[in-house]
């Protein structure tokens, strides 16, 4: 038995004796209290005899009246004692059902944490699912990463655990080679075709519950809590109106991706390749852009840039038409 345990299980036994003693004290107050009006009137009762020159008319009166004062107030004394003492076992007995109330509550707590946790481990697992022929199961997949998304929302506390299962799938799934073509903006203009690379299925619907589903409150993005995609193959892929601050993209293909309206403060891109990707309307402010290919991306005047960035003379260029 734990030391925790122990020590709960003794206060309940002092708790206990000290309600048993309690109720034993008020017992006792309760019997003398009653016994109170006999007293008074015992001592009137011997005043009266005392007086030899008092009438037996007015003895006798004397004597009915207080008669009728011990019994008036034993009534009065008594009542109120079993209203006291009702009121004691009512209170007792709200004790009892709070009590009771919370030990299912914890119970219900635990039941719920342990349906969480088997629903986590089932999503998981179905993250891993293939084909016959070794090739992933893109359904089965799809059905685990919006069991996850479901469980952040039921499970606020778990979001970044969930989160953190998410982006290591997707820098397992789409780690960008660095050997490749750095540009599908600059790939598509030398060879005609007008193919763009997108991302897998499974990895556009994690792009798109990452930056559709916010943090709650309490556990909202800063520097120590952030989505990590570093060195990923993100290309064509598309974040619209998406919530990425402080998003980790060192390093990723973002070519051609399309980030109209997506907010990216404080978001690390440096080394990342963002040619020929739509920025419209995107919220730049804050972001480091270190060594980041911006060619061809397309900003209007909605775009906000990191402050002294020139995005023109890095190569980007300005959408003069109106939304």
């Amino acid at each position: 038995m734990s030391r925790k345990l122990i020590l709960k299980n003794l206060i309940r036994t002092v708790l206990a004796v000290l309600l048993l003693l309690t109720g034993l004290l008020a017992l006792i107050a309760a019997v003398s209290v009653s016994r109170y009006p006999t007293r008074q009137a015992a001592d009137l009762r011997r005043q009266i005899a005392a007086d030899r020159d008092l009438q037996f008319d007015k003895r006798a009166q004397l004597e009915a009246t207080l008669l009728q004062y011990e019994t008036d107030n034993r009534i009065k004394i008594w009542t109120a004692i079993v209203q006291a003492a009702g009121g004691a076992a009512i209170l007792t007995g709200l004790l009892f059902t709070a009590r009771n109330l919370k030990a299912t509550q914890d119970k219900l707590d635990i039941d719920r944490q342990g349906q969480i946790t088997s629903r986590f481990a089932q999503a998981t697992s179905q993250l891993g699912a293939e084909l016959k022929d070794g090739q992933p199961n893109i359904e089965v997949r799809l059905g685990g990463i919006y069991a996850l998304s479901r469980i952040s929302k039921d499970w606020p506390k778990d979001y970044w655990q969930i989160a953190n299962v998410l982006t290591a799938y997707v820098r397992h799934n789409a780690r960008w080679n660095s050997s490749q073509k750095r540009s599908v903006w600059w790939w598509t203009v030398r060879t005609g075709e007008d193919h763009e690379p997108k991302p897998r299925t499974d990895i556009q619907a994690i792009l798109t519950v990452l930056g559709k589903n916010h943090p709650p409150p309490s556990e909202s993005f800063n520097n120590f809590r952030k989505f990590d995609l570093r060195e990923t193959d993100l290309r064509g892929a598309e974040f619209w109106d998406a919530r990425l601050e402080w998003t980790d993209f060192f390093g990723a293909n973002l070519a051609g991706a399309k980030f109209w309206g997506a907010v990216l403060s404080n978001a690390k891109l440096e080394r990342a390749h963002l040619a020929g990707a739509n920025l419209k309307e995107a919220k730049l402010d804050g972001a480091s852009l270190k060594d980041a290919d911006v060619t061809g991306a397309i900003f209007d005047q909605k775009t906000d840039w990191p402050a002294g960035f020139d995005a023109r003379r890095c190569g980007a260029v300005f959408d003069e038409t109106r939304a």
